[in-house]
């Protein structure tokens, strides 16, 4: 009897230290999980950010349409065509892209270069606008001189013209006088009723485009078309906004 009370209390030990070691694992491997599940929450949350490509070592022909967020981070996007907040009062575009030819490109990030030595940012409107755009933008405004008529296509539907205005390096506009797409005659580059400033900040912004390849017109104080003219085609090609 006594023999079989010793035998059942070492029996007894073993089994609770077996259940104490599985129960001790298990909370470890639960351990385990949760840490590895906070790791991967942590990856899956974090910002992605892409690497930017540099035009000294990017192949591409001075035809292709690039997005220009791929070669810099400093432009300021917006796009009022992929709002209602633009002269037709529709959304024209299905997201904001900012596309140019390669070569024009290339000439913008140099203007920028120089913007950004002066303490200024380059804001974007518009670049690259599919010809099936401008044919709605002429159906609800055609009035040549506002709008380019479709038959003849604009700069921009060749990817050869951009929108801009500037910023300083907080993303405050400077003065221009009116809003982009304003279509009154304070539109037009040397309106003189405005103050120093603003015809200050016109003509630094025409001096600078025009030194890196870009020509301003009188209409439209925002709008700069590349040399390039009509080198490239017109083109409806639509936007990838994956």
């Amino acid at each position: 009897m006594k023999y079989s009370l010793i035998i059942y209390i070492l029996i007894s030990i073993i089994f609770f230290s077996a259940c104490n070691d599985k129960d001790l694992e298990y909370k470890n491997k639960l351990q385990t999980i949760k840490v590895l599940n906070k790791k991967i929450t942590a990856q899956s949350t974090k910002k992605i950010i892409p690497k930017l490509l540099d035009t000294s070592t990017a192949n591409f022909n001075d035809s292709t349409l690039v997005d220009v967020t791929k070669f810099s981070d400093n432009f300021i996007l917006k796009i009022r065509y992929a709002t209602k907040d633009n002269f037709v009062g529709i959304i024209l575009y299905p997201c904001a892209k900012c596309l140019l030819r390669y070569e024009v490109l290339k000439d913008l990030l140099k203007a920028q270069t120089d913007f950004k030595s002066m303490g200024y940012k380059v804001k974007l409107y518009d670049c690259y606008r599919p010809l099936s755009v401008q044919k709605l933008m002429w159906k609800k405004v055609p009035i040549v001189g506002l709008v380019a008529n479709p038959a003849t296509g604009s700069r921009h539907n060749r990817g050869s013209a951009v929108d801009i205005s500037l910023t300083d390096l907080q993303g405050n506009e400077l003065d221009m006088g009116t809003k982009h797409d304003d279509l009154s005659k304070k539109s037009k580059t040397f309106y003189q009723g405005f103050s120093d400033t603003v015809i200050q900040n016109r003509m630094l912004l025409r001096k600078v485009m025009e030194k890196h390849n870009f020509k301003g017109i009188n209409s439209e104080w925002w709008h700069f078309s590349h040399k390039c003219g009509t080198k490239y085609k017109i083109s409806n090609k639509q936007f990838d906004c994956k």
